[in-house]
């Protein structure tokens, strides 16, 4: 392993902000802004302090995953080694604004830790090329998160991503206090443009404990 995700205090993030608008990923002007996100500890008083934490997915309680990846392009034999890797998260509150997150994520394909910033709004992500959800070549993810309580379902993180590849749509929750929901939709661009069919998938993710010496 490159690093180690509890290893990472701090993101410097090259942020810019694109309006994305409609099922289509309609593209307004682009305003960027270079942002250095200060890692602050979760408080109790914060109601995005319960997805502060390690995570890591138990592959056993997926559902749809492999045809998941499958509609990214993997074949069924790469869609199915990918769905049970390991796949561990650690998710710190940045202390820009509630349910502003700094996301660390090892995905279990041996290239390393990756460490993003969800601000909440509109924003992009952009890529190398060569991804496997994204695509082979360069480009970016347009994406559009929000942090908001929804009912009995409790406080919800959704991001809404637009690809080269599709359209996704991810909302994460808390089942209780050391579980957190993934649920995912997603769309292929098909090669006149449109929408493919809908697939859907939900991860499980448990709480690590993690011990701290007095």
């Amino acid at each position: 392993m490159a690093c180690s995700i509890a290893s990472l205090a701090t993101a410097v993030s090259a942020h810019c902000s694109r309006r994305v608008s409609g099922a289509r990923g309609v593209i307004r002007p682009v305003h960027c802004r270079a942002r250095l996100f200060s890692v602050a500890m979760a408080t109790a008083a914060s109601p995005s302090s319960k997805f502060v934490g390690m995570w890591r997915r138990d592959s056993g309680l997926s559902v749809g995953m492999v045809q998941y990846l499958q509609a990214h392009g993997l074949s069924p034999d790469k869609a199915g080694e990918r769905a049970v890797a390991p796949y561990s998260q650690e998710w710190r509150e940045t202390g820009k604004e509630d349910g502003e997150f700094l996301v660390l994520t090892d995905p279990g394909t041996g290239k390393g830790v990756r460490a993003l910033v969800y601000p909440i709004g509109e924003w992009e992500e952009p890529f190398g090329g060569n991804s496997e959800l994204f695509g082979k070549e360069a480009g970016t993810v347009y994406r559009n998160t929000s942090f908001e309580n929804v009912g009995a379902i409790g406080d919800v993180h959704l991001t809404e991503s637009v690809t080269p590849m599709g359209w996704e749509t991810t909302q994460r929750r808390m089942d209780g206090d050391d579980a957190m929901i993934v649920e995912r939709t997603y769309m292929r661009k098909l090669e006149d443009g449109s929408a493919g069919d809908k697939v859907a998938s939900k991860e499980v993710f448990k709480r690590l404990k993690v011990f701290k010496p007095f």
